[in-house]
């Protein structure tokens, strides 16, 4: 008898575990981190649900995107200026090309310097998206930084 009621609960437990993986794979929700800072230079995450795209491009777009918005806490200095846009996205051959519009060339009141701004955004695509091999940013059709971020990531 004793047994019976430890299966029981050990396939109500089973039921339930198996249920709750269902329900998160089909949430069409996926967990992403953001480097960020806070006005005195400290860095810090910020762990966000984010909806899943139908193809690897359009979730790295979201991510950028999301990224653009800035932190969520009033107390965490925005990577790039307020206003700036993503002029244009691709993912081909595992490389992700983005350009912003000019804004993005402006530093951040309170913010890092732009090189470690740009710095945070590629880590960060890399950190979420580890098929990524490179990244390349641009800021009206100029790479930004191309030189610094091989010396860094490395021709891959």
């Amino acid at each position: 008898m004793v047994f019976f009621k430890q299966f029981c609960r050990l396939a109500c437990l089973a039921v339930l575990a198996v249920f709750a993986f269902i329900q998160f794979s089909r949430s069409g929700l996926a967990r992403r981190t953001f480097e960020f800072s806070s006005f005195d230079g400290n860095p810090v995450v910020e762990d966000r649900m984010l909806r899943k795209g139908l193809s690897r491009e359009q979730d790295i777009r979201y991510y950028i995107e999301e990224l653009i918005l800035g932190p969520v806490s009033v107390d965490f200095a925005p990577l790039i200026t307020k206003g700036t846009k993503l002029a244009s996205f691709m993912y081909r051959d595992r490389t992700v090309y983005a350009d912003f519009s000019s804004g993005a060339i402006l530093p951040v009141r309170g913010g890092r310097p732009l090189f470690d701004s740009f710095l945070a955004v590629n880590r960060g695509i890399r950190r979420n998206f580890h098929d990524v091999k490179d990244v390349k940013l641009f800021i009206e059709g100029r790479e930004a930084f191309f030189d610094e971020f091989q010396k860094i990531f490395g021709a891959d």
